[in-house]
């Protein structure tokens, strides 16, 4: 009995012929949307392996992109056929090999596929394979030499989550401050010559914090001063410092160091070497061999940046053109640091609605104002700023160390009646209490209970074994009744990112994503009609095969048939290679289908004559990564990028310095040809990014005066 596959393949074969036929239904297993029955079979992956076509495959066959990527799916999520895998080796034996790397099974030393490979590479005999078969286990065994490190370590600490987070807290202001972009070297550093980013540390503090020693008891008042007295005020005071302590803080530095290590080995070996063409490693006469022939710089970095200083120019002028900087307008000294906050706020709450489609958060039920979470968190982040980490940095010239200062600062926050230790503590109710007068409400009752909402928006409680978010996700401890936050973390946290890849990651599967992706497409729609475009929006066409299209934007002969994709902020090489290959190249296969229809059925509705007309096929998403690449002749571009050029304000960052950035600005006015043109010959980017260095330079020297 045929499966899916061999029947659908018998049709492209006689409607195209056997070469586009074996093209065409490699891309139907990989990009369409619709699952095919897999009755017997294990999965669609399965089926398809399993077809009489695959006798069919020929050398280029197999060396084509998609052949390599379905064979990776078809290893990764299957018990492998032996027969399929020699097969698919006697034809081209690197591609197999890249096959298996992509499968990401390399990160895996216990998974299923692993046996019948290990068997295939004995029968095989075939040098290349065996070379690759080494190198891998090589690469794991390093894996879990460093692994068994950090356990021995960690057995040997042995500490609780109260103890980790004070080490932890220590260790930031000892060796984090100041920030800096990347750090040369860190106490016990595994590779001396890696510079690890801030993000990394506090990853790797994360984990520690999350593994450590549970409480037994319930927490109170008495047992964290009793802790943080024992642990902590010894390194700040003097008193009470033992040789055991003191080998405990130095043992959780090798802890941190080694934890780094774990983390930057998977990502840039086990993760590189699964996932980056450009990255390649070979075992030869017990030698390990490196090489990598990345691509050119793409600039993901500074592109980042001037789109966050683009959103807090927004949220600035809302600010200046709303009510809410009456609430700000009496605090003194504090004026200039609580009007970046709340511009902030804004700033990303803007972001959220035009680029992403969020209105409100909708998080376990609970629907939570965006503007009103977004400055507990600016506000939070603008106090520890001004008042711990300013101050601390005030105190270094005038100390012995870092650690010297930090006691100043904490003696400091003794002497005013304020918290200023490394990090801060308070119970549920006390922080509700205190912060509810950043919320708007009808009474103390109602704006307690949103703040209440938002405290555990914001908290990842220790005790809740399914919350796997992250610090960068929710950057607020919670065990028991008490509320743990960083001055060191929240001070330097990337908001924009941390409250994206909240939304978009952490709880992607939101029953509110349909409307946010509606909202992206209205939105867009109408910003193309504003700039005097024809728009048709989420165009239905009467063939249900072709799938929604999510936009048509119409000027004079040229014609727009846009794709429009939201996705969260990618932190991995797995996410980012299966973003391309998943997520950019389905798209690709979606939108190919959608620009044939416009061509053959819709332009002819709408032009009397279609010789002269010039279709623009464009994949808009909110994400940067392959930004002005190809897929399929289509191009890729960022929803920023489409949104400030039509926004008019594509000279944005010079009106930022010079303080003049305005929305409503006369000269907003777009044209759409030009609009066009620009857009596909990347000149929006090649502007901001060719002049990021004097922007940046002349930013820093209007916030030095």
């Amino acid at each position: 009995m045929q499966n899916y596959y061999e029947n659908k393949f018998e049709s492209l074969v006689s409607e195209f012929g056997s070469q586009i036929a074996k093209e065409k239904i490699v891309q139907d297993l990989l990009y369409k949307s619709s699952q095919p029955k897999s009755g017997s079979f294990k999965n669609k992956f399965d089926m398809f392996w399993q077809s009489s076509f695959i006798r069919l495959l020929t050398i280029d066959d197999v060396k084509s992109k998609n052949y390599i990527l379905a064979l990776s799916q078809y290893i990764r999520f299957n018990f492998v056929d032996k027969y399929i895998c020699l097969n698919y080796l006697k034809l081209d034996v690197q591609s197999f090999i890249l096959a298996v790397r992509h499968s990401g099974i390399i990160l895996h030393s216990d998974h299923h596929s692993w046996h019948i490979l290990k068997e295939i590479e004995q029968d095989l005999n075939n040098e290349i394979l065996s070379i690759f078969f080494q190198t891998v286990e090589h690469l794991q065994l390093q894996y879990k030499h460093r692994l068994e490190i950090y356990e021995d370590i960690k057995n040997r600490l042995s500490i609780g989550q109260i103890t980790a987070m004070a080490f932890g807290s220590l260790y930031a202001y000892e060796y984090l401050i100041p920030s800096q972009e990347y750090f040369e070297y860190l106490p016990y550093q595994f590779d001396k010559i890696e510079k690890n980013s801030p993000e990394t540390v506090w990853k790797a503090f994360d984990e520690i914090v999350k593994t450590s020693r549970k409480n037994t008891k319930k927490l109170t008042d008495q047992s964290i001063a009793l802790a943080l007295k024992i642990k902590l005020m010894p390194f700040l005071i003097g008193d009470g410092m033992t040789l055991l302590l003191k080998e405990q803080y130095e043992l959780y530095k090798k802890l941190v160091a080694i934890k780094i290590e774990i983390i930057n080995y998977k990502r840039n070996v086990l993760e590189s070497f699964s996932f980056d063409n450009q990255v390649n490693y070979e075992l030869k006469n017990s030698e390990l061999i490196y090489v990598n022939t990345q691509e050119e710089k793409d600039y993901w970095s500074e592109k980042n940046s001037l789109l966050i200083n683009y959103w807090l120019g927004i949220g600035t002028e809302k600010l200046l053109n709303s009510d809410a900087k009456y609430s700000i307008i009496n605090t003194g000294e504090n004026l200039e640091a609580n009007a970046i906050a709340l511009s902030k706020a804004l700033g990303i709450q803007e972001q959220l609605a035009q680029v992403y489609g969020i209105t409100e958060f909708n998080i376990g039920n609970q629907k939570l104002d965006v503007y009103e979470t977004m400055i507990t968190m600016t506000l939070s982040q603008a106090h520890y700023l001004k008042d711990h980490i300013e101050k601390f940095m005030s105190l270094l010239p005038h100390s012995a160390n870092n650690l010297h200062a930090l006691t100043q600062l904490t003696i400091h926050g003794f002497v005013i009646g304020e918290n200023r230790m490394p990090f801060t503590f308070a119970k549920l109710e006390d922080k509700i209490k205190r912060m509810s007068s950043w919320i708007k409400g009808s009474s103390n009752t109602i704006k307690k209970k949103k703040m209440d909402q938002i405290l555990n928006f914001w908290s990842c409680d220790l005790y809740d074994e399914v919350d796997d978010s992250t610090f960068q996700q929710k950057p607020f401890y919670k065990i028991d009744d008490f509320i743990f936050q960083f001055p060191w973390l929240t001070a330097y946290q990337n908001l924009n990112t941390a409250m994206i890849n909240y939304v978009r990651k952490l709880h992607k599967n939101r029953s509110e994503l349909r409307t946010e992706t509606d909202n992206i497409e209205l939105n867009l729609a109408e910003k193309f009609k504003n700039a005097g475009f024809r728009v048709f929006c989420q165009y239905q066409p009467l063939d249900r095969e072709i799938g929604e299209i999510d936009l048509i934007a119409i000027y004079e002969n040229h014609v727009i048939v846009a794709e429009v994709k939201s996705t969260y902020i990618k932190s991995s090489i797995q996410e980012i290679y299966e973003y391309r290959n998943f997520t950019l190249s389905k798209a690709a296969y979606q939108l190919s289908k959608k620009v044939t229809h416009v061509r053959d059925e819709f332009l002819n509705q709408h032009f009397e004559n279609i010789e002269d007309v010039k279709i623009h096929s464009w994949i808009i998403d909110t994400t940067l990564e392959f930004d002005h690449q190809y897929f399929d002749k289509h191009l890729k571009i960022s929803m920023d990028e489409v949104i400030i050029s039509l926004n008019g304000n594509t000279d944005f960052i010079n009106f930022i310095v010079d303080g003049l950035f305005d929305m409503e600005k006369e000269n907003n006015t777009v044209d759409p040809i030009q609009f066009i043109d620009d857009i596909e010959n990347d000149r929006f980017w090649k502007y901001q990014v060719g002049n990021y260095d004097n922007f940046m330079n002349r930013m820093m020297s209007t916030l030095n005066v």
